[in-house]
């Protein structure tokens, strides 16, 4: 996840400040605090997006041709999972979560195991291609 823009409110401008302060000092877990040094941060908000897709594809693709005997398979189905995914595509398991939650990557119920989830390298791929194809012609 990249860094987030972090804005300090200075405290002291705002009309709530000193009910803020009042408050705080009548709260035992911080009687004993600076409240002078009281500070509030707040991080910018940002739109998740794959930044280097291509550098992911092929990451994804070499990981496959130099060590598929380690994809672990169960009937025919690979059993990746998040940690092995993110592994394979050169990222953070957080960034995968991430792409997962924002609906860029879909896991996939085992159909042999129950509760477990698994992503096929094929639809992974696609997925990723298709994210490509859609933002390469935001950029033009």
């Amino acid at each position: 996840m990249p860094r987030r823009k972090q804005t300090i409110i200075n405290l002291k401008e705002l009309d709530i400040y000193f009910t803020l302060i009042e408050e705080l000092r009548n709260n035992p877990a911080y009687s004993d605090k600076d409240l002078s040094t009281l500070k509030l941060t707040v991080l910018d908000s940002y739109d998740a997006t794959i930044k280097e897709v291509d550098k992911t594809i092929k990451h994804l693709q070499y990981y496959v041709a130099a060590k598929k005997s380690t994809i672990e398979t169960f009937k025919d189905e690979q059993l990746i999972n998040r940690v092995k995914l993110s592994k394979m595509l050169g990222i953070s398991r957080q960034t995968l979560t991430t792409w997962i939650n924002k609906g860029f990557i879909t896991p996939l119920k085992s159909k042999h195991l129950p509760n477990v989830e698994t992503f096929s390298i094929d639809t992974v791929l696609e997925e990723l291609r298709k994210y490509q194809t859609e933002h390469y012609k935001e950029r033009i």
